[in-house]
């Protein structure tokens, strides 16, 4: 998993004593002794941002359609999970952050409740109908505007 290794490379880089650091593997972000702004990209529009959020240490993952189309199933009907545009969790760890927006991004518009009670754990969402879902946690900066619905 990409989430992992991107971690256990910061997990390195820490090791050794770097305390100033961002790592972007594909939009998935591991960082520390910020502030780093992260940018969370517009399910629809490649060159628009939905927000930008603040990191100082940890890590933000997206799961989303517009990369790879439908890659996501939903175990619990083996099709294509299609409840949301986009999902974007801020964790602790890229591991984390990682492997929860990829399985609240599976379970649907049900799974923005499950990944934001996970510990820990904020959520940024888009559902299929275009409204935006935040939790209280997620930290932004307030010059950008959430997409048009």
């Amino acid at each position: 998993m990409k989430g992992w290794s991107v971690q256990r490379g910061a997990d390195l880089l820490a090791a050794a004593g770097a305390r100033r650091f961002c790592l972007n593997a594909g939009g998935d972000v591991v960082a520390a002794g910020g502030p780093w702004r992260v940018g969370v990209r517009h399910p629809e529009h490649a060159d628009r941002l939905c927000t930008v959020l603040h990191l100082t240490d940890g890590a933000v993952a997206t799961s989303a359609r517009y990369e790879r189309g439908d890659h996501i199933l939903d175990g619990r009907t083996g099709r294509p999970a299609t409840g949301l545009l986009s999902l974007t969790v801020v964790a602790p760890t890229l591991t984390e952050a990682d492997t929860v927006a990829t399985a609240a991004f599976a379970l649907g518009r049900e799974g923005i409740d499950w990944a934001a009670a996970r510990p820990g754990c904020e959520v940024f969402a888009v559902d299929a109908d275009r409204r935006v879902v935040r939790t209280s946690g997620f930290r932004t900066a307030g010059a950008l505007r959430e997409p048009a619905v």
